[in-house]
């Protein structure tokens, strides 16, 4: 049963990126300060991260070659939603410095799944939610 849960979570953020990437330019309104603080990049570097994070949590990924494999296929789903949006006819543009921010979100990610792994309990014991879940 807690499969079934993270299964659907980890899809359905899965989705979101793809959604949200994949939404005509003219769906977000222009921040003035995204060139500032380059909000675009560090929200794609969190939804990556996540992703990563997600998708260890049900595939139970525990060795080293699972975690290349899990990285391999978060920097391809970010290489392909890049060439999507370059692809139709959304507003939307293909951008390097996204697939880096993509990359470097999934690298934190697979480097950190050992950690929460081990932390995964007292986080269950402070989110009870997440207990249904994992």
């Amino acid at each position: 049963m807690q499969l079934k849960g993270a299964l659907f979570v980890a899809i359905a953020w899965t989705a979101l990126i793809a959604s949200s990437c994949l939404m005509p330019a003219s769906a977000f309104k222009a921040f003035t300060f995204d060139s500032i603080f380059q909000l675009d990049k560090i929200l794609h570097l969190t939804l990556y991260y996540v992703f990563i994070v997600l998708w260890s949590l049900v595939s139970k990924v525990i060795t080293v070659r699972q975690k290349y494999v899990l990285l391999i296929v978060g920097i391809a789903y970010g290489v392909l939603i890049e060439v999507l949006q370059a692809s139709m006819p959304l507003g939307r543009s293909y951008e390097l410095d996204d697939i880096i921010a993509n990359t470097i979100g999934c690298v934190l990610g697979v480097l950190s799944i050992s950690y929460i792994k081990r932390k995964l309990p007292l986080i269950k014991k402070y989110l009870p939610f997440m207990s249904k879940l994992y």
